[in-house]
Parts: structure tokens; sequence; C-alpha cells
């Protein structure tokens, strides 16, 4: 089997949900992260769509779904 390579995936929703879990977490750190995660949303572009070309290409080569 085949290994496909990755780039790093930075825990950005865990770095968001420990800062929403902690009452010491200052306001402009809740902004920090709100506006970092927007950035990052941003730069992936249309994700979704690009998710369902993959998956239609896979099948449409012969690989199973899930």
């Amino acid at each position: 089997m085949a290994n496909a390579t990755r780039g790093s995936v930075p825990p950005y929703g865990n770095a968001i949900s420990d800062a929403l879990k902690n009452p010491a977490t200052s306001l402009d750190e809740l902004k920090a992260h709100r506006d970092h995660a927007r950035q990052v949303l941003e730069a992936q572009g249309d994700l979704k769509a690009a998710l369902a070309r993959l998956e239609a290409e896979i099948k449409r080569r012969g690989g199973q779904g899930y």
C-alpha cells in the first residue's frame, strides 16, 4: 500500500478549544485566535469542492470510497 504524503496539520481547533476552556484567556487572545482562524479558512479556498473533485477522481480511477 502506498503512503500518501501530507503536510503538517496545525491544531487550530485544539488551540481554540483550549483557549475557550481557559477562563484566564484574555479577550485579546480570543480575538487573535479568531483572526488567525479566519485567515487560515480564507487561504483554503473552496476546500469542500476540491475534496468532492478529489473523491470523484479516486472513484473514476477505480478506487474505493471510505
